[in-house]
């Protein structure tokens, strides 16, 4: 009975880890496809384009030329200062260049065509598509869940590869063999590196002395912009330490590349609320476009001490590879604090990149690396 529970146990790890390594060559191939083959991942967010490819769905699309598009192509097209969009090509006219093509989609579920054109050089024709994926993907690419796997893996590795000797012979004769087996040293890293997100707290909020600041995205983080919803970023500054004999000035920049934000700031004469400003509300600037040079835009200057309460609307759009950081600085008798957001474009109908399979990627291909070497160790000497 022994040899056979030995023997379950021995198939069902070899099961594993063969699945672990098909499933790391298959993210290899698909990573190498992203940079080789003008590949990624859309996610479709609304059902403009059922019942074909319905809200939820995941698609692999291709980057190509606009003369290789055709009528009845599923194309997504990226549009200035808007998120891209993914329709049906119903009309096709040259371009204003011989590489630029002016065409026009309608969603199949819309009664009517886009209103304008599109005038493109290139566009990501939708090559094939799954539905209900895009929770999961969405699922996959937080935190937790690459935390958990990463977890996952080291739970599977220390059970496939942990110290462990074959059982004696028939009759008791013989001397018993051991396998040699990695070492936990190695798994207590990958165990390390997986809890480490999960269980490291955020970076505590920012103080200096005489002048600190707190919001509602401490630790920074980043955060995805769209072009009319805005995000909003609480910001409380206390400088009720300073000395009386100067001021508190309060200065927000930025600091990016591809993408267009605009900020609204407004203050409250006591802490925001989510319903609103439950005091005296004044408004500091109205919706201006924030340059990403690192220059700083003066929003506050009031005698110290005192305390100051923010609310900065941010709306951004841009490209797919778009990041900012937008940073406030807090002033009072000549110590400054800083405060950080991290802001990168809301993904549009797609927006999704084989680089969320990254993660995974890594620890399948470890497990396949950890089975070959596995496998390489039973060979006989």
């Amino acid at each position: 009975m022994r040899a056979v529970m030995t023997g379950i146990a021995r198939a069902l790890r070899e099961g594993l880890l063969t699945l672990a390594a098909a499933g790391g060559v298959l993210c290899i191939i698909l990573t190498v496809l992203a940079f080789t083959g003008g590949f990624s991942l859309i996610m479709f967010k609304t059902g403009s384009m059922s019942p074909a490819i319905p809200a939820g769905s995941v698609a692999l699309v291709q980057r190509i030329p606009a003369s290789e598009i055709s009528i009845g192509d599923v194309v997504t097209v990226d549009r200035d200062g808007q998120l891209p969009i993914t329709h049906r090509v119903i009309r096709i006219a040259p371009g204003p260049t011989n590489v630029e093509r002016s065409i026009t989609m309608q969603g199949d579920a819309n009664a009517s065509e886009d209103p304008d054109p599109y005038v493109i050089s290139e566009g990501r024709v939708v090559r094939g598509s799954v539905p209900r994926l895009a929770p999961m993907i969405v699922w996959l690419g937080s935190p937790w869940a690459l935390g958990g796997l990463t977890i996952a893996a080291a739970l599977v590795v220390t059970w496939a590869f942990w110290p462990r000797t074959d059982p004696a012979p028939v009759g008791g004769s013989g001397p018993r063999h051991g396998r040699r087996r990695r070492g936990p040293l190695g798994i207590a890293v990958i165990v390390a590196t997986g809890v480490a997100p999960l269980v490291l707290p955020p970076p505590a909020a920012q103080a200096a002395g005489l002048v600190s600041i707190t919001t509602n995205a401490d630790g920074g983080g980043v955060h995805a912009l769209h072009p009319r919803i805005p995000f909003v970023w609480d910001v409380d500054i206390d400088a009720s330490s300073a000395p009386s004999d100067g001021d508190l000035a309060v200065a927000l920049s930025g600091s990016g590349h591809g993408l267009r934000i605009t900020t609204e700031v407004h203050s409250c004469s006591v802490a925001w609320e989510s319903s609103g400003c439950p005091g005296a509300e004044s408004a500091l600037n109205t919706a201006a476009v924030l340059p990403l040079n690192g220059s700083e835009r003066m929003l506050l200057r009031t005698g110290a001490p005192s305390t100051a309460h923010l609310r900065i609307a941010v709306t951004g759009s841009g490209t797919e590879d778009a990041r900012a950081t937008l940073t406030i600085r807090a002033t009072a008798a000549q110590t400054s604090t800083t405060a950080h957001l991290g802001g990168t474009t809301l993904p549009a109908t797609g927006g999704a990149s084989l680089g969320l399979v990254a993660a995974p990627a890594a620890v399948l291909v470890g497990l396949g690396v950890a089975m070959l070497a596995g496998r390489g160790n039973r060979r006989p000497s």
